[in-house]
């Protein structure tokens, strides 16, 4: 008999599941249309704001089921996936909340930067968002597949 509670597996995967598919889109959807459009800070502070909350809730989510997991089992699986979902969030504290202060600051102050900068911080954004892309799919794969 396991001693995991059975909806632990559900729990973890749905989050991780939640993280990757947002950092898919943000990957593969929302810069493209962010080039398209001319990179307005707008746009990227939108997506910021409404972004940020589903992606800070499925990382505790999924890592708080997966190292509950582990201290149960000691599963190697589960302190991976557990890695890998928590990752993201000292990563993003770290590396990308400088890029995340500027563009918010220009979007409030439009006059305050030239268009080439806001350019480059996306750019730079997208790179770093490209981490979290890859950790929280190898973290959803992980949870589902292994």
């Amino acid at each position: 008999m396991s001693v995991v509670p059975h909806n632990l597996l559900p729990v973890a995967a749905t989050a991780n599941g939640i993280f990757a598919g947002l950092g898919l889109t943000l990957s593969t959807v929302t810069v493209p249309a962010l080039r398209a459009a001319g990179y307005p800070p707008g746009a990227w502070a939108v997506t910021y704001n409404n972004g940020h909350y589903i992606g800070i809730a499925s990382i505790f989510i999924s890592s708080a089921a997966h190292f509950y997991t582990y201290y149960l089992t000691k599963s190697q699986r589960s302190l991976c996936c557990g890695i890998l979902s928590f990752i993201s969030f000292p990563f993003t504290i770290l590396f990308m909340r400088p890029t995340n202060d500027r563009l918010l600051a220009i979007n409030r102050n439009p006059t305050i930067a030239d268009p080439k900068e806001v350019v480059q911080l996306v750019e730079k954004w997208n790179k770093f968002q490209m981490f979290r892309t890859v950790t929280g799919t190898l973290a959803f794969v992980l949870t589902i597949f292994y």
